[in-house]
């Protein structure tokens, strides 16, 4: 019996080579399953780095060309059973487009616009509306709030923020004013809104990659009298 029992069993050699073997192809699936993973989780990040990046330049975008300058504003007195009443807006009391990359406080853009939109499932903003972008360069996030427009700005600290872009590097603008590209963009200074804004977004991930998105907006109410320029000059800088 001993005999035969010896004939049939295994040894340990054989055992702790068995072992091994499955260890080796358990450790070589296990490797190949955590670079299938890695390589998933670091392209899904790309992807989401992307669609953010491009629906807030997007989004911007979209805003800027429906942006309004007027000398009427609407309010509306709800201690008059909803009845709206109208009332002049006196030039200065209503900045309706200021811009500044390296404003201090962060508020890089702010404007009024006739879209509303922020995003498509929302349904239509009533009226005007005031778009400020606030991009805090140390936490690397945008942010926008939105208020409805009554002639006046609301302060910083009344606004609802609401972060549309995270991981953002910087963020920069420029505004055509008929002849050159301009850094700045003062309402109170120019009187009007400028032919075009200039936007490019650039953002990084955690692998250090990075993503730059740009995009020139034409502002529909003032394209038609200097379009030709525009383009002109833009496809000069961009060559």
């Amino acid at each position: 019996m001993s005999e035969k029992w010896r004939k049939n069993g295994f040894t340990v050699v054989e055992i702790l080579v068995a072992v091994a073997l499955i260890a080796t192809i358990l450790s070589m699936v296990y490797g190949s399953y955590f670079a299938t993973s890695r390589s998933a989780q670091v392209c899904q990040a790309r992807i989401d780095m992307c669609d953010q990046g491009r629906t807030a330049l997007d989004q911007m975008a979209r805003q800027i060309r429906c942006a309004y300058a007027g000398t009427m504003a609407e309010d509306t007195d709800s201690r008059e059973s909803g009845t709206q009443q109208r009332r002049i807006v006196q030039e200065g009391d209503a900045s309706y487009f200021n811009g500044n990359p390296s404003a201090p406080n962060g508020e890089i853009l702010r404007f009024v616009t006739t879209n509303g939109f922020v995003e498509a499932k929302e349904k239509p903003a009533n009226g005007l509306s005031e778009m400020t972008y606030r991009f805090d360069r140390r936490a690397g996030v945008l942010s926008l709030g939105r208020e409805r427009f009554i002639g006046t700005a609301k302060k910083a600290k009344a606004r609802n923020w609401r972060p549309i872009a995270e991981n953002i590097e910087r963020v920069e603008l420029e505004f055509f004013d008929g002849r050159q590209w301009l850094r700045r963009w003062d309402f109170g200074d120019k009187k009007n809104l400028p032919y075009a804004v200039r936007i490019e977004i650039g953002c990084e991930d955690k692998d250090n990659q990075r993503y730059d998105y740009g995009t020139v907006a034409y502002i529909s109410c003032r394209k038609d009298r200097a379009e030709t320029e525009i383009e002109t000059l833009v496809s000069v800088n961009e060559q």
